[in-house]
């Protein structure tokens, strides 16, 4: 009898090749969005970083008003079962639309002038971990009160505290809507104002907080000066407030500056852009090409009075 012929069928083959094909694709997927990838784009200077602000974008917050990490797959909208949505009332706030009184010329050209000092690099947002990096609010040293309280009592009016130092109600005029809102802690109540890093820590992370001790990060993130009160859906549709990839992501806002996230309230929008350019001047931090190129646009606009 003659002996089989040795080697499978060409459709066995073909087979093996697609399935070997297809595992080398996902190893490669896995490895495109860990830390590993970013350091081989470090080193060798070929590829570019991978934008996963998608899988995690601005941290929610808890029903007390601390934040908290989304899971990869959610979106700002989208929270897990423990995360309450801020819960306005039609009579809670006060459209005001463009009313607010603005910081002016001097802060706007300050602003500008901070521009100077600011390196500009590739943003390097790999290895994100906000509670890891940045951890949560600290105390301030007052009963049970954190950071967010003595923000909250900063930029409210009518601020009353319970006998834990907490902030309980006050009054805030939104900088990023022009609306007034009226705050009561609680679980269903809690999220409608939040506290704003200004230049988020995605974002700082990415432009240079990484290569920052552990303190210096926690630091920042509960340093006033980066922090503002702000409306709690703003705050959350801000995002990490950068385009790391220079795609226009904010084209249709028409403010001149696509890559950088702006206001609805065009009244704060020079004071905006003038107090993200100081904080990454005092910390160091960097711009990419298009954020600087940008933010110099809209400051030398401001200055000029357009």
């Amino acid at each position: 009898m003659a002996g089989r012929r040795k080697g499978g069928s060409p459709f066995k083959t073909l087979l093996e090749g697609i399935v070997t094909a297809f595992l080398i694709g996902i190893m490669l997927v896995i490895l495109a969005v860990t830390p590993a990838w970013d350091a081989i784009v470090d080193a060798t200077g070929i590829g570019h970083h991978v934008d996963v602000s998608s899988l995690f974008r601005k941290d929610p917050v808890r029903p007390d008003g601390s934040e908290m990490i989304l899971k990869p797959g959610q979106s700002g909208g989208q929270t897990d079962s423990t995360t309450t949505q801020p819960n306005r009332q039609p009579d809670d706030t006060t459209t005001q639309p463009d009313s607010q009184a603005t910081a002016g010329h001097d802060y706007w050209q300050a602003g500008l002038d901070a521009t100077n000092a600011i390196t500009t690099a590739k943003a390097r947002q790999g290895g994100y971990d906000r509670e890891r990096q940045f951890g949560g609010w600290a105390p301030n040293g007052c009963g049970s009160a954190t950071t967010r309280d003595t923000i909250l009592e900063r930029d409210m009016t009518d601020v009353k505290k319970n006998a834990k130092c907490q902030v309980v109600s006050g009054t805030l005029a939104d900088p990023y809507t022009g609306r007034t809102i009226h705050f009561t802690r609680g679980p269903k109540t809690s999220a409608a104002v939040q506290i704003d890093h200004v230049v988020a820590l995605q974002d700082a992370w990415a432009s240079g907080a990484r290569d920052w001790t552990q303190e210096k990060r926690i630091e920042y993130a509960n340093s006033p000066d980066v922090l503002l009160a702000s409306d709690g859906p703003a705050n959350m549709a801000k995002g990490n407030g950068l385009d790391f990839n220079g795609t226009s992501r904010w084209l249709t806002q028409k403010t001149g500056a696509p890559d950088v996230w702006m206001p609805d309230n065009t009244a704060y929008r020079c004071d905006y852009m003038a107090k993200r350019a100081q904080i990454k001047a005092q910390w160091g931090l960097t711009m990419t090409a298009r954020e600087k190129q940008q933010t110099v646009s809209v400051l030398a606009s401001c200055v000029a009075g357009n």
